[in-house]
């Protein structure tokens, strides 16, 4: 009787760790282009938002990484603020027809084309959904840390070695179209926001860029936040 009991625990068991494993098969057994198609759908709803970020920047012609902090304030379909708050203050926005620049500690500023690629990555974050228009998609797999040789010491802005693989976000390789400046990005989105996480930008000149991107806030920003009146007493130049 004892045995009895000890087999059916067994099959009862076993039947259960069966089901495990097949529910954990099925929610993993999505398409890429279907993680892909279902994400850039959640992403299309973000029209407002809000959010801190780490910058990482490595300059290949120094070897050298320098950091900063700062928040990014988007409005669709193409208004942002990216604003460096440390070490240094840099703003950078848009209303969707004019680009400033603006570095207070210099007393200057550049009154740029909305088109300038000066931050090409933010065309991006503003119009997620349709990044098919302005770069080539594909999955970011690990043989792209393989093949540039890089190893675990290799520190991440410098990496093209991507995160370990999860059910919450889906990994990006983004090969731009057109673009004189740069050679790939890479981004890491959650699935169930469509909120990027991580992005990072190789430059054709070596130069690299890191984003992490924390605390979304999706609240109301006012069109203000936009618009830049230069200060009286600074240089502009116009590009």
């Amino acid at each position: 009787m004892f045995k009895k009991i000890i087999n059916i625990n067994f099959v009862i068991l076993s039947l259960f760790v069966i089901n495990s494993v097949y529910s954990q098969t099925k929610k993993t057994s999505k398409s890429f282009e279907t993680r892909y198609i279902e994400t850039m759908k959640l992403a299309s709803k973000q029209e407002i938002f809000t959010v801190n970020f780490k910058q990482e920047i490595y300059s290949a012609l120094r070897d050298k990484v320098s950091l900063s902090d700062g928040v990014l304030s988007i409005k669709k379909p193409s208004s942002f603020r990216f604003e460096i708050t440390s070490p240094r203050k840099e703003i950078y926005l848009s209303n969707g027809k004019n680009f400033w620049k603006y570095i207070p500690e210099l007393k200057h500023a550049q009154h740029l084309n909305a088109s300038s690629n000066e931050l090409g990555f933010v065309q991006l974050l503003t119009d997620l959904s349709n990044i098919k228009k302005f770069y080539d998609v594909s999955e970011w797999k690990k043989s792209e840390g393989k093949k540039a040789q890089q190893d675990i010491n290799t520190s991440h802005v410098k990496s093209d070695t991507p995160p370990p693989q999860n059910d919450d976000d889906i990994l990006l390789r983004l090969t731009p179209k057109g673009d004189k400046q740069q050679k790939v990005l890479y981004a890491v989105i959650q699935v169930k926001t469509g909120f990027i996480q991580e992005l990072r930008i190789v430059q054709l000149n070596g130069n690299r860029t890191r984003l992490l991107f924390d605390t979304y806030s999706p609240k109301p920003v006012s069109n203000d936040l936009f618009e830049f009146t230069p200060p009286q007493g600074i240089v502009v130049d116009k590009m």
